[in-house]
């Protein structure tokens, strides 16, 4: 896997879910409603990715991941499934509350890992994913609240406001 930060993951990830079940790119504007976060931050981060090799970004186009940024990508949300699961399920923690504190993220744990440490989690807490997030290509039942939120907020975002790429709005212009 391509060494990813937690912000990194995030914008891979939220590309990912805005993508996977499409034939178009995602705009920088649909990815800043997702993620929460400025339109210039976004174009920031997706003319990063696009440096490292992890997307194909075009300015008014949109944004969409190359293969190693898709790999990344469903490693990156297939780790904090896993701890994430661990987390809920097996020592009964409130994920989301441990969130909304000052700490790190608790499912950071996950991109700790070493290739086997993450894997003997994986059997251990019985995850349906093996090695890379499957997701969106299921229904999202063993997926992370993150996961889920983040694929209803891009549905939302295509329903509600029917962004295509032509609707990107860059604010380098």
């Amino acid at each position: 896997m391509s060494e990813v930060s937690e912000s990194v993951g995030r914008y891979l990830s939220a590309v990912h879910l805005l993508t996977a079940e499409t034939d178009r790119r995602a705009g920088t504007g649909e990815l800043a409603e997702v993620l929460d976060v400025s339109d210039a931050s976004v174009t920031g981060m997706v003319t990063s990715l696009d440096e490292r090799g992890l997307a194909d970004y075009e300015k008014y186009e949109g944004v969409v991941l190359t293969d190693d940024g898709e790999a990344a990508a469903r490693e990156f949300t297939w780790r904090r499934c896993v701890a994430e699961n661990f987390l809920e399920d097996d020592l009964d923690l409130d994920v989301a509350a441990l969130r909304d504190g000052d700490a790190d993220d608790p499912r950071a744990i996950g991109q700790a890992l070493s290739e086997e440490a993450v894997h003997r989690l994986k059997n251990l807490v019985d995850h349906p994913c093996d090695g890379k997030c499957s997701a969106p290509n299921h229904e999202y039942s063993a997926c992370s609240d993150e996961v889920r939120g983040t694929a209803e907020r891009a549905e939302a975002v295509r329903e509600d406001d029917d962004l295509g790429p032509a609707d990107d709005v860059d604010v380098d212009s």
